[in-house]
């Protein structure tokens, strides 16, 4: 009998979607409950779907933790920190929103981080595109391409010099 592990059984894609769908879930109640009228509209239908890919790019990281060098780190800090501070302060030209889901989209190998990504970028890009007219689009997706670029090059660089020693 082939008996699944704690680590297998919390890192397995059904249990981070589950998970991800649950911290949405929850994030989209306490909105309904703290906030009213448009900022309500505005939060249910902007800053929850991206609570999804959020969540699973969370785990990979966590599933990597003894295996990713420090500067990988570094780099996601990079990235999170203006992505998740763009919700309270305007960065001109560069979308927090397109910023992080460019980069989880090209950097996870998770394939419910890169699929629930790929549609919320879907959706981010709709939005900004066609409602808002929000020209940060195109800069949170060059500056996500980017990042990616640099984190897969640490990445590669670290995987070649530890197989060297």
């Amino acid at each position: 009998m082939n008996r699944i592990t704690q680590r297998q059984f919390i890192f397995h894609p059904v249990t981070v979607l589950f998970v991800s769908i649950l911290a949405a879930g929850l994030f989209a109640f306490f909105i309904h409950l703290l906030f009213d009228g448009d900022l309500r509209w505005f939060l249910l239908y902007y800053f929850v779907p991206i609570g999804i890919p959020f969540v699973a790019f969370l785990f990979e990281r966590v599933e990597q933790y003894g295996s990713i060098a420090p500067v990988s780190w570094l780099i996601d800090l990079a990235v999170l920190i203006p992505a998740l501070t763009r919700a309270f302060v305007r960065i001109p030209l560069v979308s927090g929103h397109a910023l992080f889901l460019v980069y989880c989209l090209l950097t996870s190998r998770s394939r419910v981080a890169r699929i629930a990504a790929f549609l919320v970028l879907l959706q981010v890009a709709y939005l900004k595109i066609f409602v808002t007219h929000d020209t940060g689009l195109i800069g949170g997706v060059m500056v996500g391409c980017l990042a990616a670029l640099f984190y897969r090059r640490v990445r590669r660089y670290s995987s070649f010099t530890e197989g060297a020693l």
